[in-house]
């Protein structure tokens, strides 16, 4: 990658500055991230090829690769690395050369220049001001697709249900309260969204308001109403009274805003995470066996459908088809991890559409980039591989730093890219989780290579990896992990305790509540990895900075 040697370096720095702050003073946190992934720079957002930018924010951390042009048309990249100031970052925006180009043998680039520095500020996660070097500030946003085509991957037409988890955030951006939801479409095309709460026996959830949603026009985005509020007030009692609820899909993320109803009516800042969905196909028999096919969308682990059960002269068993949700924003080859400047990737998956953008060089060694997009789908009923096969195309002639506004053109074609994510075969493997970090990538004129998700933030310890905000599943509440016991953390009032499992590759970690000698409950469960899984979602990181986006504008 690029600036991995600066990225590197950036590393150990961060990670002996984080153990001694945690014991003296407190990060001035953010109350939330920008999303990693494509930017756009708004007002060149024309339908015609131009600028883009791949942010990457982890912890206090902020790396970016830009994709321009040099003043006599020819495509090029730029990175910069640096540490945030509250909601804005200010680095050097640098220039390398002499490295890998497509089909080309293996080699380090080397830095060549710095372009001057570069300066964003950021107003919630999906919004900010960028100024170039030689240019004036200008409003970016998150690139979203927009997709009116009905499927289990689109929550603008949903097809089947959605999984979602929501919290509503108090005056210090902290979760108040919390639900599980799922998002469906009735058989006349209406779009409901429905709230549950667990029963205080048996953890059994049960529905207790419904919402009637329309689609915001050009955006990934509900207005909601409420349609039924017939539950017990007492499993209502945590949870306001509505007016009307807002939400923005962001792949994984959502936010949102939610207006109470009533006479001091307020409005709530809504945060939340997007867990998969299921669509149930018509079943059908094979000789003794009946099938029960499902499409599903995964963003964490699931229940991919093995097996099934017999009875006499009769079996059944369930078969899916998956997409699975990697993590967006810079990944690297494996094999280039050299502490090097070299290639990087910006991956980009939002339903089924996979946006890929390669910074690699020419057979020059000048800079440049390579990037198109794609369908982004299961390789069929009963795989457990999602695969794309991106076209990659090289442009010229856009705006230069500093230079006057205007598009690029197309250039040409330098053949295809394939991308796969698999997930293992038996859902007792290890590492089940792995295809939200790893994957695989064939770029034109060179052989499959493994590709993993960049950590920039990499706690270099189990206490650091889990310290902060979580939700817990077991408990249906949000846990602050700042507790230091030994080898593991547990919170602050000691109720959860968590410790690494070395002797498993699969259950790698062990949470539970402590009762003198005994446990209130005991759970073997893989570590969240990059914040992601079940049953912990990561709602503040280790510095203390929200992970979520923020307002909804």
């Amino acid at each position: 990658m690029k600036n991995t040697n600066h990225i590197q370096t950036l590393r150990t720095a961060l990670a002996a500055l984080a153990i001694a702050l945690t014991c003296t003073v407190s990060w001035a946190a953010r109350d939330f991230t920008p999303q990693s992934g494509t930017w756009v720079v708004s007002n060149e957002l024309d339908g015609k090829p131009g600028r883009g930018l791949a942010i990457d924010v982890q912890g206090n951390t902020f790396f970016m690769q830009v994709f321009g042009y040099e003043k006599n048309g020819d495509a090029t990249f730029y990175t910069a690395t640096g540490q945030m100031d509250g909601n804005s970052a200010t680095a050097p925006l640098m220039r390398y050369k002499n490295g890998r180009s497509l089909g080309g043998a293996m080699q380090d680039a080397v830095e060549d220049k710095s372009a001057g520095q570069v300066t964003l500020h950021f107003t919630n996660g999906v919004k900010g001001t960028i100024q170039f070097p030689g240019e004036q500030a200008v409003a970016i946003e998150r690139f979203l697709v927009v997709n009116n085509e009905p499927s289990v991957t689109n929550p603008r037409v949903q097809m089947g249900v959605r999984t979602l988890r929501l919290f509503g955030l108090d005056s210090q951006g902290d979760p108040s309260w919390t639900v599980p939801a799922r998002l469906w479409l009735s058989d006349v095309g209406t779009t409901y969204l429905d709230w549950y709460v667990p029963m205080p026996t048996t953890g059994m959830l049960v529905p207790i308001r419904q919402f009637q949603c329309n689609v915001v026009a050009d955006k990934v985005r509900l207005h909601c109403t409420p349609n039924t509020n017939d539950a017990p007030a007492k499993l209502q009692s945590e949870l306001p009274s509505v007016e009307s609820l807002e939400l923005q899909f962001a792949g994984f993320d959502i936010h949102g805003v939610l207006r109470t109803a009533g006479e001091n009516p307020q409005t709530v800042t809504v945060m939340g995470f997007d867990e998969g969905a299921t669509l149930n196909e018509p079943t059908y028999r094979e000789g003794i066996t009946t099938f029960h096919p499902q499409q599903q969308q995964n963003y964490s682990t699931a229940w991919f459908g093995s097996g099934g059960t017999c009875i006499t002269g009769a079996c059944s068993a369930t078969v899916t088809s998956n997409t699975l949700m990697p993590m967006n924003g810079t990944w690297i080859v494996e094999d280039e991890l050299t502490g090097k400047p070299g290639r990087g990737i910006a991956l980009d998956i939002q339903g089924n559409t996979v946006i890929l953008q390669l910074f690699n060089y020419r057979a020059d060694g000048q800079p440049t980039f390579h990037m198109g997009s794609a369908s982004y789908q299961s390789k069929g009923m009963g795989s457990r591989t999602t695969v794309a096969t991106i076209p990659l195309r090289q442009y010229r002639g856009g705006r230069s730093l500093g230079g006057a506004a205007q598009s690029a053109q197309l250039e040409g074609d330098a053949g295809v890219a394939v991308l796969e994510f698999s997930a293992p075969r038996s859902n007792s493997e290890p590492n089940l989780h792995l295809w939200w970090t790893q994957g695989q990538l064939q770029l034109p004129g060179e052989a499959p290579v493994k590709i993993r998700r960049l950590q920039i933030d990499s706690p270099e310890n189990f206490v650091e990896r889990m310290r902060g905000d979580w939700y817990v599943g077991r408990t249906h509440r949000i846990a602050r992990f700042d507790n230091v016991q030994g080898d593991g953390i547990a919170t602050a009032d000691g109720k959860i305790y968590c410790v690494p499992n070395k002797q498993s590759e699969f259950s790698n970690m062990s949470c539970g509540e402590p009762n003198g000698v005994m446990w209130n409950w005991h759970q073997f469960m893989h570590m969240p990895d990059m914040g992601r899984g079940q049953p912990f979602l990561r709602v503040r990181d280790r510095f203390g900075n929200s992970v979520g986006l923020g307002p909804l504008d």
